[in-house]
């Protein structure tokens, strides 16, 4: 068996740090609800300004992490409450909910309710 030598402060060492600090990558404002967006023809060409916050700002660089940051392509608490149906109990022993379809075998009609008043 050959000898090894230590590392002397002189030398090179390589490191790998897991999960660390990406060097590129898409932009947060790609996704975002809060950016407006400005292409050009060449890639060079790009505006991106952030509506998150008054005054109105440019972003300069592509962005890796925002506190302001929503993402367009998830419906918002007001949006799904928007079109959320509300199941309410009919009469006093009702109980709201959905019905299993063993209990509807036989051919009984369920009543749909809409609301329209939202």
């Amino acid at each position: 068996m050959g000898m090894r030598r230590l590392p002397e402060s002189g030398d090179a060492m390589s490191t790998n740090v897991k999960n660390g600090t990406p060097l590129h990558g898409p932009s947060l404002c790609d996704t975002c609800t809060n950016a407006h967006i400005q292409k050009g023809y060449r890639v060079s060409e790009q505006l991106v300004f952030c509506t998150a916050h008054e005054p109105v700002h440019q972003v300069p660089f592509a962005v890796y992490d925002c506190t302001g940051y929503r993402d367009k392509t998830r419906a918002s608490l007001w949006e799904m409450e928007k079109i959320a149906w509300t199941i309410a109990p009919q009469g006093p022993k009702g109980k709201a909910g959905f019905v299993s379809g063993e209990l509807h075998k036989d051919g009984a009609e369920i009543e749909l309710i809409l609301d329209r008043q939202k």
